[in-house]
């Protein structure tokens, strides 16, 4: 597991956060600090989203030590905060809650990126913060592997069947854990050895939150889940079902569930 240096205050009161294994990178670089990463210039995968009366945007970075490269993705905002209870007037940095998520996820050994660096302060009186996460080598988006299937032919029954299985007993494990993610949509599924044994990693997780029953997790998730999974047929969604539940068959009250959530799906695909 990823060693941690601390999660501490800088001299401003603001929350710092590094990885002790990346120190050394980093310091290489002279990237050792809050402004060095946020002076830093990368390219950004799309123009940063302009929203909550700020920006947000990420980009990839890759660092050399002579040993190997370090690929890592590097978030920013800019006064792109949540109003909560606990701050109702400024609000919360998005980032701050996918730090706390991810840290949490880790905790419970639940595959997401790992953190590298958190951190926040203010940069000419703006709001900003900075998350950089390991990139997840090796991992490609669910919806490339089920595109790739499809279009190649050259997956099994079995295979797809291990895939299927595999993504359920995660997305479980992630609602046992109590979080909803509240954006789970196959491109935010990473999947990696996805024709043999199959490990899945969950990403985008700013917007997760804890809720009080297994079941609203199921039904919220898998709602966004389904309507965003064309490709799988009935019966791969119903084998998905039935693997998230740990059932051989349905009972009248996962029926009833599994209507709903349908339901739901149908819905919100005619608001789209």
């Amino acid at each position: 597991m990823t060693a941690i240096i601390s999660f501490s205050l800088t001299r401003e009161n603001k929350p710092l956060f590094q990885a002790e294994r990346y120190q050394q990178i980093f310091a290489a670089h002279q990237l050792d600090g809050f402004l060095p990463l946020w002076l830093k210039e990368i390219d950004w995968f799309e123009v940063p989203n302009q929203r909550r009366g700020g920006w947000s945007g990420v980009g990839q970075l890759i660092l050399s030590d002579g040993a190997g490269d370090l690929n890592v993705f590097v978030k920013k905002q800019q006064n792109h905060g949540r109003k909560t209870l606990l701050h109702p007037i400024r609000g919360e940095p998005t980032f701050r809650r996918e730090f706390k998520r991810l840290t949490y996820l880790s905790s419970c050994q639940i595959a997401a990126p790992k953190v590298v660096f958190y951190g926040e302060d203010y940069v000419h009186n703006n709001a900003c913060a900075i998350l950089v996460t390991e990139a997840l080598v090796g991992f490609s988006p669910l919806d490339w592997v089920m595109e790739d299937w499809q279009n190649k032919s050259q997956s099994t029954y079995q295979q797809k069947q291990n895939l299927i299985k595999a993504i359920a007993l995660a997305v479980r494990r992630l609602h046992a854990a109590g979080l909803t993610h509240r954006a789970l949509y196959p491109k935010h599924i990473f999947v990696k050895n996805a024709a043999t044994h199959p490990e899945v990693a969950f990403i985008d997780l700013e917007k997760a939150r804890f809720g009080l029953l297994f079941l609203y997790r199921s039904y919220f998730d898998l709602s966004a889940l389904n309507r965003h999974l064309d490709v799988w047929t009935r019966t791969q969604k119903l084998a998905f079902f039935l693997h998230y539940f740990q059932v051989n068959q349905l009972n009248k009250g996962l029926k009833l569930l599994l209507r709903l959530i349908l339901r739901r799906s149908a819905r919100s695909s005619l608001k789209r």
